[in-house]
């Protein structure tokens, strides 16, 4: 049943975006580097889809426009998510959640400032709910009544910005001959050798040690759950098209604040909720209305 098959790819897209923010809260306060992060889940991921583009595709089909694509692909994705881990360190796990899940509308708005996506009025509304509930998540945290500003909290707002980068390249630049699981296993792994030095320079693996019992397991069950993230994503993009995929931040959003305030608190703050409330309309108003044409995504072959 294909029908029933995307709903379940849906459901595990959004629920593992919505898991991601807690993760990384638990890491920083376990104390693991965040390149070991980088660089444990990337090769992991590498290994995995190694051995699917191998069973499935014959041959993980590496030219050296896949290497350079994979290359700036991870250097764009680590740049964003070193950062996401290191926040995590500083901002309540809820209110990361939330400025995570403004990232479709900011890179709409890149998409529209370099051409890509078109600039419609119910776009326009969607961006300035986006605004405004960026705007009430920071003006009623603790302290800024009395004029004290959370300056980790507004940092945290490049990060949608970067991932938008990172998703306008890997859209606009995609080899040609490069299929999911060659470009996957390219990125993955060139993405953990890139963590590599500061691993060993910053934090040995022999001089560093974990507090908890299932860090480790932690971070494998992070691999495996990322690998499943990847599949869906990709399938759903092929086989759905970006627009359905797109709306998985319907579940994503309230799901990560929900993990979020059972794993951390932050349950009893009515502007917390009341900034979701106008996340979810910007979401529907950007992923509703006339179907666009957004650029192709190649399949994989």
């Amino acid at each position: 049943m294909p029908a029933l098959r995307h709903i379940l790819y849906f459901i595990a897209l959004g629920t593992f975006w919505g898991v991601s923010p807690s993760l990384y809260k638990y890491w920083g306060e376990s104390g693991v580097p965040v390149s070991h992060v980088i660089c444990y889940t990337g090769l992991g991921l590498a290994v995995f889809l190694f051995c699917v583009a191998r069973l499935w595709e014959g041959d993980w089909g590496w030219s050296p426009a896949i290497l350079k694509y994979g290359l700036v692909c991870a250097t764009l994705m680590n740049v964003p998510f070193a950062w996401s881990l290191t926040l995590a360190r500083h901002v309540p796990a809820p209110e990361l959640a939330l400025v995570f899940s403004i990232s479709p509308i900011i890179s709409f708005l890149v998409g529209a400032l370099t051409g890509r996506d078109p600039l419609t009025r119910r776009r326009i509304i969607a961006i300035l709910f986006g605004f405004a509930a960026s705007s009430l998540l920071v003006l009623t945290r603790d302290g800024m009544v009395s004029g004290a500003v959370s300056w980790w909290l507004l940092a945290s707002f490049i990060n949608p910005l970067l991932w938008a980068t990172y998703n306008w390249y890997a859209q606009q630049n995609w080899p040609k001959d490069g299929t999911t699981f060659s470009v996957g296993a390219a990125e993955s792994l060139l993405s953990g050798l890139l963590a590599l030095p500061f691993v060993l320079v910053l934090s040995p693996p022999w001089s560093t040690a974990y507090s908890g019992p299932v860090v480790w397991w932690s971070l494998v069950f992070a691999t495996g759950m990322w690998v499943a993230e990847r599949i869906s994503f990709f399938t759903l993009i092929r086989e759905k098209g970006a627009s359905y995929t797109s709306q998985a931040v319907y579940l994503s959003s309230p799901a990560a604040v929900f993990i979020a305030m059972y794993f951390f608190g932050g349950a009893g703050d009515p502007w917390l909720w009341a900034a979701l409330a106008l996340i979810m309309v910007a979401l529907y108003l950007n992923n509703s209305g006339a179907p666009l044409k957004p650029a192709a995504i190649p399949t994989s072959s």
